[in-house]
């Protein structure tokens, strides 16, 4: 048994629906009670079951008439009051609201036919937005920006994002965008330079000042396995010297993930690695070394053929054999404030090891030097 209600605020003799509930009248219900499955099929039977159920006794053996309640109605014909009910449920539905559950941005706004528009009248959609950002950043890294890279640099799920750039209408970037048009280029400049974090490459005025330098860092991100120490310098240096390796791994294949490892400090000042795992240091050693244990079968088990680990030397020892085990298939980078035990590692590691050493620029101090030189490793037992 199928049963349905359907609840009105207009009582059903009047003559012409009207187009808005009526106040201070008393609500009125329509039950209707049938076993039907296809509706158009069974109309006909519908209307003769209705009809019989609500058939007038003979004279006789009328009853006493009951007292008028507020649920009761006045009595017509089964195929009108069926028409009626299905009318009213479609009139209800557009005058009531929006049905439960259903998303605002789902609900279109008619657009003023007389030509008028009314301020701000921004000229771009949200969608326009995010796909001319999308190109940009294809055209950046030379690869096709897929829903998946992009979810991975979003922090958000596929689904999501898809549907930020594709269906959504987004009013608050509108908004946003609306205003920050209202400023004067240099300010809007600067208020976008204020709230962005730097983006490290390899590419950067920082590092750009020794071309050929450069194009070996691009190599050295080549090499299929091997060990590779960053070293010297400050720690704003370090930092962004690994993250603009990090970045430029990410970007040398096009795939996910390209690379992987963990990050021992906050990503407050360079835009962070999408497929890197940080975990804030000031949070106390014990603590960094205890998240660094839980995930690190995760990081071991990555199919990236490069392994980034900041800060993580010194600070989980526990993970050093395991590092230098990867280093013989995979080129793990390794960034540590003070200089590593480069002796030891040669009897330990017979893939290619590379030092970077970092110091500061006498002339322009913004700008980082990169001295980069190769370790000549030891023989392989038995040969």
């Amino acid at each position: 048994m199928l049963s349905f209600q359907i609840r009105r605020s207009t009582p059903l003799f009047l003559a012409a629906p009207r187009p808005f509930p009526l106040r201070g009248r008393p609500a009125q219900t329509l039950r209707f009670t049938h076993g039907f499955v296809n509706l158009q099929a069974s109309r006909e039977s519908f209307y003769a079951r209705l009809s019989c159920s609500h058939a007038r006794p003979s004279p006789r053996h009328e009853p006493r008439r009951p007292r008028r309640s507020a649920h009761s109605v006045r009595q017509r014909p089964a195929k009108d009051q069926f028409d009626v009910a299905c009318e009213d449920k479609g009139r209800r539905r557009e005058f009531a609201g929006k049905p439960k559950g259903m998303n605002k941005q789902t609900r279109k706004t008619k657009l003023p036919e007389d030509g008028f528009m009314a301020a701000p009248g921004y000229p771009f959609s949200a969608r326009d937005i995010f796909g001319d950002l999308r190109s940009r950043l294809a055209a950046e890294h030379r690869h096709p920006m897929s829903f998946e890279r992009l979810a991975k640099i979003l922090g958000r799920s596929k689904s999501t994002t898809y549907n930020w750039f594709d269906i959504f209408h987004h009013p608050h970037v509108l908004g946003f965008l609306c205003l920050l048009e209202r400023l004067p280029p240099a300010e809007r400049q600067s208020f976008i330079e204020a709230h962005c974090r730097a983006f490290p490459t390899l590419d950067d005025p920082r590092l750009a000042h020794a071309p050929g330098k450069t194009g070996k860092l691009l190599e050295l991100l080549d090499q299929k396995a091997g060990l590779t120490i960053i070293t010297g310098g400050t720690d704003f240096s370090r930092d962004f010297v690994f993250t603009a390796l990090a970045h430029a791994a990410s970007r040398a294949d096009g795939k996910l993930p390209a690379a992987a490892g963990i990050d021992l400090h906050r990503s407050n000042l360079f835009v962070p690695v999408e497929s890197l795992i940080y975990i804030a240091e000031d949070l106390g050693l014990d603590h960094a070394r205890r998240l660094t244990q839980r995930i690190w079968p995760r990081v071991l088990t990555s199919g990236a053929p490069r392994l980034f680990f900041n800060r993580v030397w010194s600070t989980v020892p526990e993970v050093r054999e395991d590092l230098l085990r990867c280093a013989g298939f995979k080129h793990v980078v390794i960034a540590e404030e003070g200089a590593l035990g480069v002796g030891d590692l040669k009897t330990r590691v017979f893939t290619p090891i590379h030092v970077l050493t970092l110091s500061t620029a006498k002339s322009v101090p913004e700008r980082i030097l990169v001295n980069c030189r190769r370790v000549q490793r030891a023989k392989r037992p038995g040969n």
